[in-house]
């Protein structure tokens, strides 16, 4: 989940306890690759990978002199515009994957490509990379992950590592979703690691960070679901980023960088979005948050203070929502990028591969730009060309089927609450309001999945999911004169709060709201 911040304080502990990897499950028979460490090639404190970002480099760029050049007339690009799975890069180096194996160059210059040195049975075996911020991943044929960290060091500090998944990056290694598909070796998937000093959340407070956050999110499905991996949660596929237009959003592709996720349609939609478990509230160790209106409250001076002291302004829920991009006005391919510009979360560049008057390239903009500037390049475009309007929003064209699970149930006070096509992963959701009377009242409720120690499986079952929430009343306008009977609930069963905090354990055959002792059957 971090590379540095308050948390490691409180499972240092924890890490010490397994560093001789007592009570960490054995690897199973499908296992990553055995010349690959778990604890790392070059583990500077085992086992927390990056812990300190980063660090300082012995020999400087005169480093990857130590490194082997790359074979005569292997080709390479002039210059790395695109994070995908065949390249990357960071303030600090180019990397690129050819025949299996790593190549890399400083950062934006014209040294000599240089082989990565790579542990002997994953060297030539690579089939797809991502790179950000200060790690690489790369993936084999079976859909292993493997972590390269210190990236942002020399190539004396880089360290290997098969380890992926809580408890703090102890668990024997995970796979990528659809490791059995072409979901490897496509734009579906990518690593993040948010290194940004602040953010702004919806309701346009800014927060510092000091907590670094490592996630890998994949396309999964048909497109419409996003699933993210944190290296410091349960080793399973259960946490999702709820997509755009409610979940029903069908994506070809996506990139991610810093916590900022972005993914397009086939027809060239774009919508981005700022989200991880810390900024969507569900990590109460490095965060505060509140569902209330703060009014004035001023930014913290940092995490800490921000924690610990009332005074200063709390994380906003709900989490920022999806925003939907400006189509680019030409033509373009799936090859989709986003890459960090600044200091900030919201200091993103979106790139796109694509063509402008018979020109090959790439258009960008910065995240939160109106317009898209156009850069030629005159290299062979590496995706087809999309079936892209530029004039038209067609988000709509390839829409995933609505969730099929909707509850309904009493509330105390004889008052009804019915939920319909719940999908668990989106942050609000539709809800009606029934009284005694016979009255509706359209209200909204959001939720945020919880923290969770132990692996459990996607999506809504059998098993209690639990999810914290609020109801919002604001929207059927409570205190209007007309709405004498809602206010009258509010004030006597909802401790006269507009928006009611709630305690919510999801299956699916039925939501258990258990701050109001209140069960609502699947309808």
């Amino acid at each position: 989940m971090m590379g540095h911040s308050v948390r490691t304080s409180l499972l240092i502990a924890v890490a010490c306890a397994a560093a001789g990897v007592s009570g960490v499950p054995a690897a199973s028979a499908d296992e990553p690759l055995s010349c690959v460490p778990a604890i790392g090639t070059l583990q500077i404190l085992p086992p927390l990978p990056g812990l300190f970002l980063p660090l300082p480099t012995p020999g400087g760029l005169a480093e990857f002199d130590t490194l082997a050049l790359a074979p005569a007339g292997m080709s390479f690009p002039p210059a790395i515009e695109f994070r995908d799975y065949t390249q990357g890069f960071n303030d600090y180096v180019d990397v690129v994957l050819r025949d299996g194996a790593l190549y890399v160059r400083p950062r934006a210059s014209n040294d000599p490509w240089r082989k990565v040195t790579t542990p002997g049975c994953l060297d030539g075996g690579i089939e797809a990379i991502s790179v950000n911020g200060n790690m690489l991943v790369a993936i084999d044929a079976r859909g292993w992950i493997y972590s390269l960290d210190n990236l942002l060091s020399g190539p004396l500090l880089w360290n290997w590592t098969h380890s992926y998944g809580g408890p703090i990056w102890l668990w024997p290694g995970m796979k990528i979703p659809g490791s059995e598909s072409d979901s490897i070796s496509s734009n579906r998937w990518a690593l993040s690691h948010r290194m940004s000093g602040s953010f702004v959340d919806a309701a346009g407070y800014r927060h510092p960070l000091t907590a670094g956050l490592v996630q890998i999110v994949s396309l999964t499905g048909d497109g419409s679901r996003i699933t993210y991996q944190d290296p410091w949660l349960p080793a399973d596929l259960s946490y999702e980023i709820g997509g755009p237009v409610g979940g029903r959003f069908i994506g070809e592709s996506l990139s991610v960088s810093g916590s900022v996720t972005v993914v397009m349609n086939r027809y060239g939609d774009i919508y981005s979005r700022e989200y991880d478990l810390d900024l969507a509230g569900a990590n109460h160790i490095p965060g505060r948050y509140t569902w209330q209106p703060q009014g004035d409250k001023p930014s913290a001076p940092n995490q800490l203070a921000e924690r610990l002291d009332p005074r200063f302004a709390a994380i906003s829920l709900p989490a920022a929502d999806w925003r939907h991009q400006p189509k680019v006005p030409g033509e373009i391919t799936s090859r989709l990028s986003i890459q960090d510009s600044g200091p900030a979360v919201e200091d993103r560049v979106l790139v796109v591969e694509g063509r402008s008057g018979g020109n090959t390239g790439f258009w960008s903009k910065p995240l939160y730009a109106d317009s898209w500037q156009f850069t030629a390049t005159g290299q062979p475009l590496q995706q087809a060309l999309l079936p892209a309007d530029p004039r038209v929003d067609q988000s709509a064209l390839t829409l995933a089927p609505e969730v099929d699970l909707s509850f309904a149930g009493s509330l105390p006070a004889g008052w009804t609450l019915t939920l319909d096509h719940f999908d668990w992963a989106q942050t609000e959701h539709a809800v009606t309001l029934t009284s005694p009377s016979n009255r509706t009242y359209p209200v909204r409720l959001y939720t945020t999945d919880e923290l969770r120690l132990l692996p459990r499986a996607p999506g809504l079952d059998d098993t209690p999911r639990g999810l914290e929430s609020a109801l919002d009343l604001r929207p059927a306008n409570p205190f209007a004169p007309e709405n004498t009977e809602l206010a009258d609930y509010i004030r006597t069963h909802l401790n006269n709060q507009q928006i009611y905090e709630l305690k919510i354990q999801a299956t699916r055959s039925r939501l258990y709201l258990e701050t109001l002792n209140a069960t609502l059957p699947r309808i």
